[in-house]
Order: C-alpha cells, then sequence, then structure tokens
C-alpha cells in the first residue's frame, strides 16, 4: 500500500491539513492508499494545531468502522489516514518555558562565542520565549529544528517509510516556523544518513508547497509579529529556495501560493488565541497536494496557481477545469448527503424512509453516527468561514432549506422528467440506490446508499 507523509510546519500546515481531511471525507481521490500526516510545531496549544487533530480523529473514527471491499463503489472517508505518532505531532524538545538564549545556553558559552552570538541574533531575539514558536524569526527556528532528525518520532516516521512512498511539505514562507522549517526538513530528508531507510527516503520523490503572504496582522507593539514585514522576508526567503532547492533539483514539485487581497487578523502570537478562519489559500493549498500525489515528475517542477478572473468571491465557476474536475463531484456530493442528515434527520432517520426498513433501525442510536454528524457541523463550519473570509470561497449554499439542488452557488438546477421533486427526489433516489448496494455491514451500507444516490442526483440535476 502506497503512502503519502505530509508534513505539515507551523500554523499555517495546520490549517492545510484542516483543508485536505475534508477533501477526503467527500471522496477526492489522491494518489496513496494511506495519507500519514506528521505536524511540526512548537506551540503544541496553537488552537490550530489543536483543531486540526481534533478533526483527524474525528475522521479516523469514523473511518475505522468502514471496510472498502472491491464492491463498495462509496468513496467518501475512502482514504485511509493513519496516525504514527501521538496527536500526529512531532515532540520539539526543550522549548516549554524557555527563552531562546536559555535554549542555547548562552550563559556557558565563553566571551568569544557569547560575542558571535549577538552579532546572530539581536537582544529581543534572546529574549524571546519559544513556548508558542517562533514568531517570524526564522533564524531562530532554523537553530531550534535542527533536532528534528535526531528525534524519535522522526525515526517512527523514517522506519514507517516503504519504497515508493512519497512525502510532501507544507509551508509558509513569511513566519518563523514554516520559514526555517521546510530547507532545513528538506536538507535532512535528502542528504541525512542517521535514521532507518536513509536510502529510499534520500531518493524519495519530495513535493511541498511555499505559502506567501495572504493575511495581515493588526499593528501590536507589544507583539513581535510584524506583517508589515512578511514581504521583505518573503522576498529574502524567495532568494535562497531558488539557489538552494529549485536549482539543485533537490525536491520534484515546488508550488507556490498568495494572494494580495488580505484579510487582517487579531495579532495573537500562537497559543489557544490562534485560531484563524479557514481561507481560499488553505483551500487550494490542498489542492496542490493532490494534484502531487496524482503526478510523475522529471527534474524540478516549478508551479503556480490561477484562477478565472480576480473577483472578491470564488466560486466553482473561477476554477479551470483541471480544478473543477477534481472537486466538483465529490464535494457536491459530501455536501448534499451532509445537508440531508443535518436539516431533514428526522426524516431519514424516521421508518418512514423505506430504506431504513431491514438496513439502519439500530445505525441512529450509534457512536459512528454521532461521530459523522458532528464531522457535518465540522464540514460546514470549514465552508462558512471561507465563504465570510476575504477573498471568499462560496461554493455552496447551505441555507437552501427544502430546495436541496438549489446548493451550488452559480450552477442552476436541471429540470428532469419526474414525478418527485426536491427532497421527495432525494429520497427516492436513495432508496433505489441502497438495493444497488454490494458492501456489508449498516456503516459500509449507508455510506455507500449516499453515494450512489447523490452521484445519480448530480449528474441528473447539477453535472457540470
Amino acid at each position: 500500500m502506497s503512502k503519502l507523509f505530509i508534513f505539515g510546519i507551523g500554523g499555517t500546515g495546520s490549517r492545510v491539513l484542516r483543508s485536505l481531511t475534508m477533501m477526503l471525507a467527500s471522496g477526492v481521490k489522491v494518489g496513496a492508499d494511506e495519507i500519514v500526516p506528521i505536524i511540526i510545531d512548537p506551540d503544541t496549544s496553537n488552537a490550530d494545531l489543536t483543531r486540526t487533530v481534533s478533526l483527524l480523529n474525528k475522521y479516523s473514527a469514523i473511518r475505522d468502522n468502514l471496510q472498502f471491499s472491491t464492491g463498495n463503489e462509496n468513496r467518501f472517508f475512502r482514504t485511509e489516514i493513519k496516525q504514527i505518532i501521538p496527536n500526529y505531532t512531532l515532540l520539539i524538545n526543550d522549548t516549554d518555558d524557555k527563552s531562546f538564549q536559555q535554549f542555547i545556553d548562552y550563559a556557558s558559552m565563553n566571551k568569544a562565542n557569547q560575542a558571535l552570538t549577538k552579532m546572530l541574533f539581536s537582544e529581543k531575539n534572546l529574549q524571546s520565549s519559544m513556548e508558542v514558536g517562533f514568531k517570524g524569526n526564522p533564524n531562530i527556528g532554523s537553530v531550534v529544528l535542527n533536532q528534528i532528525a535526531h528525534s524519535s518520532d522522526f525515526e517512527t516516521f523514517a522506519s514507517d517509510f516503504s519504497d515508493g512512498d512519497r512525502i510532501f511539505i507544507i509551508s509558509s514562507i513569511f513566519g518563523g516556523t514554516g520559514a526555517s522549517g521546510f530547507p532545513l526538513l528538506l536538507k535532512t530528508l535528502r542528504t541525512g544518513k542517521n535514521f532507518p531507510n536513509h536510502d529510499i527516503i534520500n531518493r524519495a520523490t519530495i513535493g511541498a508547497i511555499t505559502i506567501l503572504p495572504y493575511f495581515k496582522l493588526k499593528q501590536d507593539d507589544d507583539s513581535e509579529i510584524d506583517s508589515s514585514t512578511f514581504i521583505s522576508k518573503t522576498k529574502s526567503a524567495l532568494a535562497y529556495y531558488e539557489s538552494n532547492i529549485s536549482k539543485n533539483g533537490s525536491i520534484d514539485a515546488l508550488y507556490y501560493l498568495a494572494d494580495d487581497v488580505a484579510k487582517t487578523y487579531e495579532n495573537h502570537e500562537g497559543g489557544s488565541a490562534q485560531q484563524n478562519d479557514a481561507h481560499l489559500i488553505e483551500f487550494l493549498g490542498a489542492t496542490a497536494i493532490v494534484d502531487f500525489s496524482n503526478s510523475t515528475y522529471t527534474g524540478t517542477s516549478n508551479m503556480e496557481l490561477g484562477i478565472k478572473d480576480g473577483a472578491d468571491t470564488v466560486s466553482f465557476n473561477s476554477f479551470y477545469q483541471r480544478m473543477r474536475n477534481m472537486l466538483y463531484n465529490p464535494m457536491v456530493q459530501f455536501t448534499m448527503m451532509s445537508n440531508a442528515l443535518t436539516y431533514k434527520a428526522e426524516t431519514y432517520k424516521s421508518s418512514s424512509f423505506n430504506a431504513n426498513n431491514g438496513n439502519f433501525e439500530d445505525l441512529y442510536n450509534s457512536i459512528f453516527f454521532n461521530d459523522l454528524t458532528d464531522f457535518f457541523r465540522k464540514y460546514h463550519e470549514w465552508l462558512k468561514e471561507m465563504r465570510e473570509n476575504k477573498r471568499s470561497l462560496y461554493l455552496f449554499n447551505l441555507s437552501c432549506g427544502d430546495k436541496p439542488f438549489d446548493l451550488v452557488e452559480g450552477v442552476k438546477p436541471k429540470r428532469i422528467l419526474s414525478k418527485f421533486s426536491d427532497y421527495n427526489l432525494v429520497t427516492d433516489r436513495l432508496n433505489s440506490a441502497v438495493r444497488n448496494c454490494k458492501s456489508s455491514g449498516k456503516e459500509n451500507k449507508f455510506l455507500e446508499m449516499f453515494y450512489l444516490g447523490t452521484q445519480k442526483l448530480v449528474k441528473e440535476k447539477l453535472s457540470n
């Protein structure tokens, strides 16, 4: 079974993983049997991280109840997300309650080394607390993250790696953790020799996405993060990446993403207060992972993504055909199912829904169904956050009420010849679909029924 190991570095890494998890739930096809997330973030209380870990756990709890035999056509939750280290998070030692100068043991250095250190790091750098990350200081991050390759968690990753597996790295270029972690991690993967399977890891197919500025932070004189420096830091990092990553052939595919329409967030250095709303750029970052997993490379490929127009609101109609083909059917089907089981739950839990009889009577009181409906709640929150962000990603009308086919923004439902309409048509297609399910077990059959039913409905009413 092929695996795709995804290193998500910093808050941006966690947020892109959140979007990818939603896509995997909807059945977007990736070129791997298993996804293995590994989050690298010294700020383990970062709310972006804890929210993503919670979502990954919820996905896995649902996936553990499903078996995908050859006959099971369902693609919802089909890709396995594998956890190989606790909380999917690589442990970074000695950053709690420590300043940077304590971490490097500045006090025990001789005078010459102290003088050299002061040339490389400002007094503010030396006094900086590392408990909530590196706060826009990649020079600090590059020192602290040097320990990664020597950690037991990294050894666990290396031991699990097999020939033919791939690696993808998510990072931002304008902060501290991502900007320092990406080149350091890539160098370790390409040249490191002191970990298991180093020979196959050194020559593995590796891709990465580097995310340029796409938001701003409110000015706060008490904060070490100043978003007015994002562009200058980005220029410096891009120059370094060109010379030390792209030109030397150390990476197979490097994706770039940015947006010049930037929303201004509250300035939180980290911790539980750092929880940014989902954003179009993170959504598109997840599509880069999907694209990488399904592509082959000869030499280094550098890629950017364009959309059809620069409107403040982006919909499926804004995407070129390749992107639309990747996302449209899976996400429309999944959203149609989530709407039905969120807003019409009592209808589909009742005995009047014929498909229940002999199939799902005891499903609706199960932990599995509770997990599924909780995942739908998280999914709807994610969609709403992106819709309300700047630039807006407005894919679905979640308040379409009794008109389930008024679902896709910018897509008018087709008229078909049927005695049924609206949710009566949904119910009819589900009743037909359950008779065609080939999977066994109520959880498998339930999701396969919704997959087959919504597949037919999208083809009839909302095909692009």
